[in-house]
């Protein structure tokens, strides 16, 4: 459902959604998940908490990326792999704002 509600809010921004990984594992294993111009990345993903190794192996690549969580206090301990961070529920406003900032990073 959250990721129905992400594609539409990305779709408003006037982007598309390239795809998705549910976890690092699918990331690293697949290179066409690190052919995008940016990304949202939860801090859990389905393999754990990786979602902080997943945005340090994009930034890697140049890709900048957004956590999307509920998480702030985690946010915060891995704010230097990010551009941007994104609290669950999301807020339309906020959102926009930051993909506005992640498009000046592309």
């Amino acid at each position: 459902m959250i990721v129905f509600h992400i594609e539409h809010l990305i779709e408003d921004a006037g982007h598309v959604l390239a795809g998705f990984a549910d976890s690092f594992s699918q990331l690293t294993a697949d290179p066409a998940a690190t052919d995008i111009d940016g990304a949202l990345v939860d801090i859990d993903l389905a393999d754990g908490r990786t979602g902080p190794d997943a945005a340090a192996r994009l930034n890697e690549r140049g890709i900048p990326s957004i956590f999307v969580t509920g998480q702030q206090d985690v946010a915060d301990l891995y704010a230097d792999r990010v551009i941007a961070v994104i609290i669950k529920p999301i807020v339309a406003e906020d959102f926009a704002d930051k993909i506005q900032r992640l498009e000046r990073q592309i």
